[in-house]
This record gives structure tokens, C-alpha cells and sequence, in this order.
């Protein structure tokens, strides 16, 4: 590789970083199979909502007189898998790709199943 001279010049620099921004995360150097990622992220993505989707159950189904703490605990999981979710989907269309939101087929491409538990009467 060979090396750049040092930039002084405040528009060259700002013009090679709109360059580089244009380019997004697929850069000369990234040498990952982007389809593959692409791919791999979806199944994470279908993860981490059906995930959101039963700690969301749990949230609302929790009842009895400890129903309170449990359903907080319940929703501040919902809201840290829906994060990962989140930057999932980021990352996927940061590599040009399309977040796969469909909710046709989510269970076939998540690793976690949605299960959705039973209530006990003690």
C-alpha cells in the first residue's frame, strides 16, 4: 500500500471523506462474503423479534400479587432485545442489504422459538 502524504488541506480532506461515506461499510479492504452477512444478520434480526414478541407476552400476561417487579423485568428485556434488533437492521442496510422484517416465515429464520408458557395458579 502506498503511503499518503499528510493533509494539510482542509477541502482534499473533506472531498476523500464524502468519498470514503459515499462507499458506506463496503470499503476495498472488506473481505467478508456480503451476501453471507447479509444472511446471517436477517437470522439474528428474526432472533432478537421473536424474541421482543415473548418477552412482550410474558410482559402482559403476568399477573399476581409479584406481577409488578416480574413484568418490569420482562419489558426491560423486550426493550434490550428490540435495541439489538435495531442495530441489527442498521448494520444490514449498512452493507446495502435489506432488513428482513417480513413477519411471513420470521420462525424458520430465527434460532429461538416462541414459546409462549403457561400461568401458574400458585
Amino acid at each position: 500500500m502506498e503511503k499518503q502524504p499528510f493533509l494539510t488541506d482542509i477541502q482534499t480532506i473533506r472531498r476523500r471523506a464524502r468519498e470514503h461515506i459515499e462507499h458506506g461499510a463496503i470499503t476495498a479492504g472488506y473481505q467478508a462474503d456480503r451476501d453471507a452477512v447479509i444472511k446471517l444478520l436477517n437470522e439474528a434480526l428474526a432472533t432478537e423479534i421473536v424474541c421482543v414478541l415473548r418477552y412482550k407476552r410474558h410482559y402482559f400476561m403476568a399477573s399476581g400479587i409479584h406481577a409488578e417487579p416480574v413484568a418490569t423485568e420482562f419489558l426491560e428485556h423486550a426493550t434490550d432485545e428490540q435495541t439489538h434488533a435495531d442495530q441489527l437492521a442498521t448494520r444490514i442496510t449498512e452493507l446495502n442489504g435489506e432488513p428482513d422484517l417480513n413477519a411471513q416465515g420470521l420462525l424458520t429464520r430465527s434460532h429461538s422459538e416462541y414459546v409462549p408458557g403457561r400461568t401458574s395458579s400458585t
